[in-house]
């Protein structure tokens, strides 16, 4: 939607809502390294992001470590979550949610793992 301000001068402003670079990923990662989910959101004004799990909201903790780079004035931001160590505990569905005042988006990763057998090697008394 472009909004279009007459005042002593002519001021145009184009206001989109959040457009998501992928709406769905499936990501198979390697049993206890590092996994790194990366969204890219654009739209007018600049919108927010942020990551949940299953519905539950994710918080940079030990567990996870969330980034956000914004380049400079631009209408596209790029959030990172890092999930450390891989766990079977740590697969499924991971959503990345980007807003602004004009709507929302979402992109979800399914995370598997590349091999079941690295969880039995892991487990293995």
């Amino acid at each position: 939607m472009c909004i279009i301000i007459y005042y002593v001068y002519y001021v145009s402003v184009c206001l989109d809502g959040p457009i998501m670079s992928q709406s769905y990923l499936k990501m198979a990662v390697d049993a206890n390294l590092t996994a790194k989910l990366v969204c890219s959101a654009r739209g007018w004004p600049a919108p927010t992001t942020s990551w949940s799990r299953h519905s539950a909201s994710l918080s940079h903790s030990s567990k996870y470590r969330i980034t956000e780079h914004r380049d400079g004035e631009s209408r596209h931001v790029m959030s990172t979550l890092n999930i450390s160590s891989i766990k079977q505990d740590d697969l499924g569905i991971y959503s990345c949610t980007a807003r602004n005042d004009m709507g929302v988006n979402f992109t979800h990763f399914n995370l598997t793992v590349k091999s079941e057998s690295a969880f039995l090697l892991l487990y293995t008394p």
